[in-house]
Order: C-alpha cells, then structure tokens, then sequence
C-alpha cells in the first residue's frame, strides 16, 4: 500500500519542483522616455460645438462647454470651427451675444459645420 501511494506523490512530486524551476523572469524593458516636448498641452481649448450656421448673415451659434474658459467667450476673441479629424473649417469672432450655455459669433472665413467643435488658441 505504501508502494502505491510513493507511485502516486511521485509525478505530483516532480511536477510541481518542476514547476518552480521556472527561469527568471526578464527585466523590463526600459525605453526612452518621452520628451518633455512631446508631452506639451494642446495650445486649443475647447469651447463648444457649433449649433446653428447662417451663411447668408455670416452668423453661426455656439453651444457652449462646461469646461469651456470664460476668457474664450470674451467680445472678439477669435475662435476656430473644426471636425473630429482636427480639420479645421471656419474663424469665427466671439460677439456680446451670450444666453445661457450659447454663444453668438460672426463668421470671419470658412464655412462651419453643425456639431463642429470649436476652439480657441492660447498661443499668441
């Protein structure tokens, strides 16, 4: 009996001290950090998307971000109209016009899109 029970520890046995004779495992690789320069902010906040165009009265209206800055919303500060692949369509300046979460801007060049995101530059 004691035979058949050492045949059987036997295979468990050298199965798991074979399994703990794993190699070490491989130090990680350590690449090259990115730069400092790579890892800048945007220059372009997000104000809004655009609600409402009106081509002829070169007229479009905003609707405005919760995260979107105050400063951007200032009488004539330029905005930029652009789609989701960053391509931008249209200037536009920022007017008096503001009710709730809309902003009225005039169009300056391009065309706007509805549901354009808008951005303005905090780069000079």
């Amino acid at each position: 009996m004691k035979t058949n029970t050492a045949r059987a520890f036997t295979p468990l046995a050298v199965f798991f001290l074979l399994g703990a004779c794993r190699s070490a495992p491989s130090p990680a690789v350590v690449g090259k950090s990115p730069s400092a320069s790579s890892l800048a902010p945007s220059p372009h906040l997000i104000v809004g998307r655009v609600l409402a165009v009106d081509i002829l009265r070169h007229f479009a209206l905003i609707d405005i971000a919760s995260s979107a800055p105050s400063s951007a919303l200032a009488p004539d500060r330029e905005l930029l109209t652009r789609t989701d692949d960053l391509r931008v369509t249209a200037r536009l300046r920022a007017t008096r016009q503001l009710r709730g979460h809309t902003l009225g801007t005039l169009i300056t060049a391009g065309a706007p899109n509805l549901g354009d995101e808008v951005v303005f530059s905090t780069s000079p």
